[in-house]
């Protein structure tokens, strides 16, 4: 059942600075928002899409990031859908339940672990001058890639090394410890055993309708013997 929503708030509530272009404005939304039906209205008039606004669609903290310069003491009023019980189709999907169904296999099954992002820095020729590393708490499940997985051996990625691996398709800060994390390809993770794997390609990204449920991902070990 679709929520509508409306909320409202002032340029100061927005990141940067008074006057900045590019502001973010975070949503309290409890489930994923929607494009259609989506108003933003600052000071009255309403915002087009892609050339004053972009919104990075959530589960929760959706994200509007305002192009034009935004004052502090401007009126911003958002009204928004969401779904409410998290349902997609009339025949009763729960694309929420079954992202907490899947979790909950790979909490109980998989493992605690450490996902590490690298950012680079580079110079105005391209040259890298410092790299830095966010951390995140994660679970993953981890298993051997298997004749069944034809996906993966029709990629060419079953080699010595190589593992798949079942994750979150989004990682909540109650988690992680550190902000809402999506796996991507490049990420390393650090597993219990402080074996590293690289994630190097996402193969599978798991939909009901038009929401993603889980991750597969393959990950080679980074740290194996030479």
């Amino acid at each position: 059942m679709a929520e509508i929503k409306t909320e409202h708030y002032t340029g100061s509530n927005c990141s940067g600075n008074d006057g900045d272009s590019n502001r973010i404005l975070t949503l309290s939304n409890n489930y994923t928002t929607a494009d259609d039906g989506f108003l933003v209205h600052i000071s009255g008039l309403a915002l087009a899409k892609t050339t004053e606004y972009t919104v990075n669609h959530k589960s929760t903290s959706t994200e509007i990031t305002l192009l034009k310069p935004t004052y502090d003491d401007q009126t911003i009023v958002i009204q928004y859908e969401q779904e409410k019980e998290g349902l997609i189709s009339p025949g009763g999907d729960n694309y929420q339940k079954m992202r907490t169904d899947f979790q909950n296999i790979i909490i109980e099954n998989g493992i605690s672990a450490t996902l590490i992002r690298q950012t680079e820095t580079t110079a105005s020729m391209g040259d890298v001058t410092a790299v830095s590393e966010s951390e995140y708490t994660i679970y993953v499940m981890i298993q051997d890639i298997t004749k069944k997985d034809r996906q993966i051996h029709e990629m060419g990625l079953a080699i010595p090394g190589n593992s798949k691996a079942f994750l979150f398709h989004e990682y909540p800060n109650s988690i992680t410890g550190n902000g809402i994390v999506t796996p991507q390809t490049g990420d390393i993770i650090k597993d219990g055993d402080n074996k590293y794997w690289r994630i190097e390609q996402i193969v599978g990204e798991k939909h009901a309708n038009a929401y993603e449920i889980f991750r597969t991902a393959v990950i080679k070990k980074i740290d194996l013997d030479q």
